[in-house]
């Protein structure tokens, strides 16, 4: 049914260092005519410090309307994985995943946030978003936010 989608049902080989967008799959989006919302929440995100090699732990918060593509959350998982032992800035994490998303699925509407752990006392949160030209941000941000009202109310 899904012969594209390779890492799904099959052994798993991890790579912690190489962030690399190949590994991410898609499928086709099951409701194209229709506009709602996918969240997807990494709990466990993990990169190293470009500096001093230290890890820095935090979640992602990947909100997206998808347009003809959806990202298949195994292959996620493993690209995100994939920045484990990587060294990159929060800032650049945040923007590279949002880049390697937004060329993939070509989404209505994509915003990522990510919430790292305090390291000396400061949290970084850097929140990116990427809006496709024949999308109103209006439109995309009312449908984000009634998502988020009943998410809140459960």
């Amino acid at each position: 049914m899904h012969d594209e989608l390779t890492h799904l049902g099959g052994s798993t080989s991890y790579r912690y260092e190489n962030p690399n967008p190949e590994t991410l799959e898609i499928f086709p989006n099951p409701q194209p005519d229709s506009d709602f919302v996918i969240r997807l929440v990494a709990t466990e995100f993990t990169s190293l410090c470009p500096i001093t090699g230290q890890p820095d732990y935090g979640s992602l918060i990947i909100d997206y309307i998808p347009n003809a593509r959806c990202v298949e959350s195994k292959s996620l998982k493993l690209y995100l994985v994939s920045y484990r032992n990587h060294g990159s800035f929060h800032e650049s994490c945040v923007n590279t995943i949002a880049d390697d998303l937004n060329h993939l699925l070509e989404p209505k509407f994509l915003r990522i946030f990510g919430d790292f752990n305090p390291r000396g006392g400061i949290a970084i949160k850097p929140m990116v978003e990427r809006i496709a030209p024949a999308m109103d941000r209006t439109r995309a941000m009312a449908l984000i936010e009634s998502y988020l009202q009943v998410v809140g109310a459960h």
